[in-house]
This record gives structure tokens, C-alpha cells and sequence, in this order.
């Protein structure tokens, strides 16, 4: 068995990403212990702040913070890892809106079950990290590099899009079989990042379909297999057809 293993590539969007968390972390970390500051309280997405005092653009912010060095290190390594070549492949202009289409679907997913379903008991409760846009990338790339393979848990090498199938096997039965509102609320808002990067792609690929197809005398093809040419990659690891580069008080418990 062959492995194609992607090169590590630094691009301008992962590097802002990599900067910001790690400066915003020891930020945050030295200003708390020491200086009495709560970063989390304006950067992070509490319900409370988000709905009564109107600090939408929490929304966005929460992504670069993280509870402990183990949360910011697991983000930023599979930031890395898959993150280069999808900007590589997409352009910095499209990475940075489908991330961002994934991360603020979990946040509004994380917001909807502490205001609706928890109400009380979860309304002071940020949510930082930014895992949610991570699955999302790891979605794309297992549909994008299918045929690649990569080690799951360093160990097992398996098909990229098969690692990304047991990943979200993984999160769904963590998330059904949790007995905490944390694990919950974090396994919903990692799966709601992957089933928005998802329908993300498919939206594209069925909007090139309708698009080729006024131009197309093979009108017949089904949508499946246009999706398939679309969202697909050769192991060369060029660019698919076409694609263009649009391109209070206490501490609370933090989900994440």
C-alpha cells in the first residue's frame, strides 16, 4: 500500500489562524491568572452575551480561543495538516468563507440547545474553540483527496474518506451515549461543522451542475456523478475543473 501524505504548508490563512490562537491563548491565560481580565467574556460565545447584550460578533471570535494547551494544539496540528492544501487548492478567499460557514453553524447550533433546551442552566456558558470549522475542512478533504491514504490514530492507514466516516462515527456515538450536557453540546457542534461544510460543497457542485448543463447536450448525466467530478481529486493534487477562488461571575465550564 502506497501513501500519499500531504505536504505541510504554512499558507496565509492557516498562518493567521496559527498566530492569532497561540497569541490570543497566552493572552488570555496571562491576563486571567494575573491580571484580573475575561477575555472569554467578550471574545467567547456565551449565550447570555450573545442574545441580551448583543455581542454578535461572538459568533466569529470564539473560534480563536481554546480551553487548555492539549484543545489548541489537537485544532492547530489538524489545521495544519489539512488546512495548506485546501487553501492551496481553493484559494485564501474560499477557505476562509467555507471555515467560516462551518464554525458559525456550530456556534448557532451550540446557541439554539442552550437557549431552547438547557435555558438556564447554560446561558453563562461560553463556548470557545475551533473545532467546528476544523470537521468542516476535514469533510472536504475527505471527499476532495478520497483515495488518499492517512494514519488514523498514527497507527491504522486507512482511505481519507473512510477516516473521516469513522471520525464522524466516532462524534455521533459520543454524542448519543454522553452523559454530560458538555460532550453533548460539543459532539452536536462538531457534527453540525461537518453537515454544513457537506451541504457547502454539494450546493456548489449542484449550482456548476445546472450551470454546465444550459451549455451541455449531456443533460441526462445524474447530479451523483457531477458531484463526484466536481467535488473529487486526483491524486495529482490539481485543481478539479473550473474551480474558481471565491477563492458574570465564577468560571464557568467551557464547551468545547
Amino acid at each position: 500500500m502506497s501513501f500519499q501524505m500531504a505536504p505541510i504548508r504554512l499558507t496565509p490563512a492557516v498562518k493567521f489562524f496559527l498566530i492569532s490562537c497561540v497569541a490570543l491563548f497566552v493572552i488570555q491565560q496571562t491576563g486571567d491568572r494575573f491580571l484580573g481580565t475575561s477575555l472569554q467574556s467578550w471574545l467567547a460565545l456565551v449565550p447570555s452575551g450573545f442574545v441580551l447584550s448583543f455581542k454578535f460578533w461572538q459568533i466569529f471570535t470564539y473560534v480563536f480561543l481554546h480551553g487548555d494547551v492539549s484543545h489548541l494544539v489537537l485544532n492547530l496540528l489538524m489545521l495544519v495538516f489539512v488546512g495548506g492544501e485546501l487553501e492551496v487548492l481553493w484559494g485564501t478567499k474560499r477557505f476562509l468563507k467555507y471555515f467560516f460557514t462551518c464554525s458559525t453553524a456550530a456556534g448557532l447550533l451550540y446557541l439554539f440547545f442552550q437557549l431552547v433546551i438547557w435555558r438556564d442552566t447554560g446561558l453563562n456558558t461560553p463556548m470557545v474553540g475551533a473545532s467546528g470549522g476544523i470537521y468542516g475542512l476535514l469533510i472536504a478533504y475527505g471527499l476532495i483527496y478520497s483515495e488518499r491514504t492517512l494514519l488514523f490514530m498514527m497507527i491504522f492507514p486507512m482511505k481519507a474518506r473512510h477516516f473521516v466516516l469513522v471520525l464522524a462515527a466516532v462524534e455521533f456515538f459520543s454524542t448519543v451515549f454522553s452523559t454530560g450536557a458538555g460532550g453533548v453540546l460539543s459532539g452536536i457542534a462538531h457534527l453540525g461543522g461537518m453537515a454544513a461544510g457537506f451541504v457547502s460543497l454539494w450546493l456548489k457542485a449542484s449550482a456548476k451542475l445546472k450551470l454546465k448543463g444550459k451549455n451541455s447536450p449531456l443533460k441526462k448525466r445524474t447530479q451523483s456523478s457531477h458531484l463526484k467530478l466536481v467535488v473529487n481529486q486526483s491524486k495529482s493534487g490539481g485543481r478539479p475543473d473550473n474551480e474558481d477562488d471565491d477563492g458574570g461571575s465564577g468560571n464557568p465550564p467551557i464547551w468545547h
